[in-house]
């Protein structure tokens, strides 16, 4: 398990790591979008006009969400869609060819953000899923807002995953993919699309709102990637072979993923609901809960039992519920999962000799 820590220290003094990431994914971004502008002998004057005109969007789309919310919220997706569409407009009334600088305005959105996901993981906002090995956040990000049920839990770093794949998307766009105008601009923005969609299932943030099952970036990643299969149809955007089958694999995951509703017991909500409502063993007492999607615990002396409250749990289920347990630090030691009657399973709390009861 690897501690994150809260600053980073360099030149003698600290460095608030989720601003100077977006300050270097910013002057990344430059980088690409102007170098990718020159390769092309585009006009570096309009292409620099372009970013003005992105940086502004962003700008004010972030204080947009602060004014609305009260603290300083940014999306992603939000921010891509607006910076792109601005872009398009601009450059067509400047009478600049559209397809090639959103060539270089998508790529440079990706240089951004694989440096601006680094800055997500060093901060602990975007953050993953527990899991049995993974990178966990101290007692000192409380005070920022962190849950205090995942202080000290490993959790998955979806961000470095996410900051990888952009880094990838934007180096195969750049060199890989053919010059064709607009074939770079879909390469990214379907691709981010894919990756997106299967980096939300590692996704532990809990206030992340969803729809059927589906998370917000899930259902934007399929209309966006529809949009992009009618761009190409429409003869707007090359690859229309490509962005269909984007979107109907995008279509099939869905599916699957609307298919195994109820959520998962390891759904970022239900952990949630699991760290509130998870009793404690006590000596001589018994504790019953029941949470939203039906698991009934309760607790005895260094035991939990665990059920269905209708219908049966299955051992995979049980399993899961016995990872969370040991996840969110309630016991000391290792957890024993032993099936018992009618459906139920125990789960044994093996302590060391040493080690206090739970409190």
């Amino acid at each position: 398990m690897l501690r994150v820590p809260c600053r980073v220290r360099a030149f003698g003094r600290d460095w608030d790591p989720f601003r100077t990431c977006g300050l270097a994914g910013l002057a990344a971004a430059v980088a690409v979008a102007l170098a990718l502008a020159a390769g092309r002998d585009l006009s570096l004057a309009i292409e620099a006009a372009l970013i003005a005109t992105a940086v502004s969007v962003f700008l004010v789309l972030a204080l947009a969400a602060r004014a609305a919310t009260g603290r300083e919220t940014l999306v992603y997706y939000h921010h891509e869609i607006a910076v792109l569409a601005s872009v398009a407009g601009v450059a067509a009334i400047l009478g600049a060819p559209v397809l090639d600088h959103l060539d270089a305005t998508a790529l440079g959105l990706g240089a951004f953000l694989a440096l601006g996901r680094v800055g997500c993981l060093l901060a602990g906002c975007c953050h993953g899923r527990p899991a049995d090995h993974g990178v966990a956040y101290g007692p000192e990000r409380l005070a920022e807002g962190f849950p205090a049920y995942l202080i000290d839990v490993p959790l998955v770093p979806v961000q470095a995953l996410e900051a990888a794949g952009a880094a990838i998307l934007v180096a195969i766009g750049a060199t890989l993919v053919p010059t064709t105008p607009g074939a770079a601009f879909g390469w990214y923005v379907t691709g981010y699309a894919l990756l997106r969609f299967a980096l939300e299932l590692l996704r532990g943030d809990p206030v992340r709102r969803y729809w059927r099952g589906l998370s917000e970036a899930q259902w934007t990643s399929l209309l966006v990637v529809a949009v992009m299969c009618a761009l190409a149809v429409a003869g707007a955007l090359p690859g229309a072979a490509e962005h269909l089958g984007a979107f109907a694999l995008l279509a099939a995951a869905a599916a699957i993923t609307l298919a195994r509703r109820p959520r998962s017991l390891l759904h970022p909500r239900h952990v949630r609901e699991l760290a509130a409502l998870l009793p404690t063993p006590r000596d001589g007492r018994a504790t019953v809960v029941t949470t939203s999607l039906g698991v009934r615990l309760s607790a005895g002396r260094s035991h939990y039992t665990v059920s269905a409250a209708s219908g049966e749990l299955t051992q995979r289920d049980a399993a899961e519920l016995a990872r969370v347990i040991a996840w969110l630090g309630r016991v000391p030691g290792a957890v024993e999962l032993v099936p018992g009657a009618a459906g139920a399973y125990h789960l044994i709390v093996a302590r060391s000799p040493d080690s206090k009861p739970a409190s």
